[in-house]
């Protein structure tokens, strides 16, 4: 039963598409404020890079005119995976992506049981 459900989470964790951004944002945690950069976006969370190493748990990530309160699912070195536990509405992605600097692209949904890249 519960390989099962490994597997299932592994199928329907990326639901909604996912846009490479490279776009400069904020992020405030409880002990800090770092310029970080959004590497990839979707409505349901987002790969960041941070300037330097930072644990936390959760944070707000602000870029443009919008903002997100986020949590942690995964790091990787400066790398960090936040969720958002409301989506992003689909109009915030567009705005997003229509203004990021150098262009946006749909990355392919990933196979079934790879890691975040």
């Amino acid at each position: 039963m519960e390989q099962t459900a490994r597997i299932e989470h592994w199928i329907c964790r990326r639901q909604a598409p996912r846009f490479r951004l490279g776009l400069p944002a904020r992020l405030i945690t409880l002990e800090r404020h770092l310029n970080v950069v959004i590497e990839d976006l979707a409505e349901g969370g987002a790969k960041i890079t941070l300037p330097v190493p930072h644990e936390f748990g959760v944070c707000v990530l602000k870029w443009m005119d919008h903002h997100a309160f986020a949590e942690v699912r995964w790091t990787r070195d400066l790398t960090v995976g936040v969720q958002f536990p409301t989506p992003l509405p689909a109009e915030v992605l567009a705005d997003t992506c229509r203004y990021a600097p150098d262009g946006v692209t749909q990355l392919k949904r990933s196979a079934i049981g790879a890691r975040p890249s």
